[in-house]
């Protein structure tokens, strides 16, 4: 059978695998579709892609970007939003898993460029907090400048766990693991805030929303993205680790 250059699985099992992962990625999100702001597909579409690679991630998130919309329609925002945003997302994590231990703890540019991201944004949140650039009505005010004081919160929090695991913690595989952990838990909130992002500018102008029907389609989704980020920064913190692990032993 052939073989994929990167693992000892032959492609018909990769594939078979990439199915399987599509599958379980769609009974994830029906089974807590209900359940608002509680998500576990970014999270294993994450480990799937930083374990097996590029081509089985994109893969994956093609598939499971179809069958989603599939069994929920092809709603035009929604089709353009999914097949945009997990390829990319499976492609950045994919990378990702090619990223050596040493690179955590012997890249001090990599410090570097991580705490000016986070503090970055953590300055934009507070920046937006503080001044209410972002206003719709009055009632709804208060609330979106408490979710940006959040936002910062985390973004600021991670910052400091980071900073705070490269001084304190001894030993270089335990030191690179926690800050590995650390940057994907990260980059994975980040990428759940702009797929927020990205629908708040697909769906208004398919859908044909008015400036008022924006703001509000703004606000919706903004309420619902503060919840899926936290979930995302716990999911990932608890389950990154044992998820790649059970996938590593698969891909072998």
């Amino acid at each position: 059978m052939a073989k994929l250059k990167n693992g000892g699985l032959s492609l018909s099992k990769k594939i078979a695998y990439c199915a399987v992962a599509a599958a379980l990625l769609i009974a994830v999100q029906l089974a807590l579709y209900a359940v608002q702001g509680v998500e576990l597909v970014t999270v294993f579409l994450l480990c799937f892609s930083y374990s097996f690679g590029i081509w089985c991630g994109v893969l994956t998130a093609l598939s499971f970007s179809l069958l989603r919309c599939i069994l929920f329609g092809f709603t035009p925002s929604v089709v353009i939003l999914y097949l945009i945003y997990f390829p990319l997302f499976a492609l950045i994590f994919a990378c990702a898993g090619k990223i050596g231990d040493n690179f955590f703890t012997k890249k001090a540019w990599f410090s570097i460029i991580l705490n000016g991201v986070l503090l970055s944004l953590a300055a934009g949140c507070a920046y937006l907090a503080l001044t209410g650039i972002i206003e719709i009505a009055p009632a709804t005010d208060l609330r979106i400048k408490v979710f940006f004081w959040v936002l910062f919160a985390m973004f600021l929090g991670m910052a400091v766990a980071f900073d705070g695991a490269a001084i304190l913690i001894k030993g270089a595989i335990k030191k690179a693991g926690a800050l590995k952990l650390i940057f994907i838990t990260g980059i994975a909130a980040l990428c759940t805030i702009c797929f927020t992002m990205l629908d708040n500018l697909i769906a208004p102008p398919i859908l044909g929303l008015t400036a008022e029907g924006a703001s509000g389609y703004f606000f919706a989704s903004f309420t619902s993205m503060l919840p899926q980020t936290i979930c995302t920064i716990v999911s990932v913190s608890l389950l990154f680790y044992p998820l790649t692990a059970a996938f590593s032993r698969i891909n072998r």
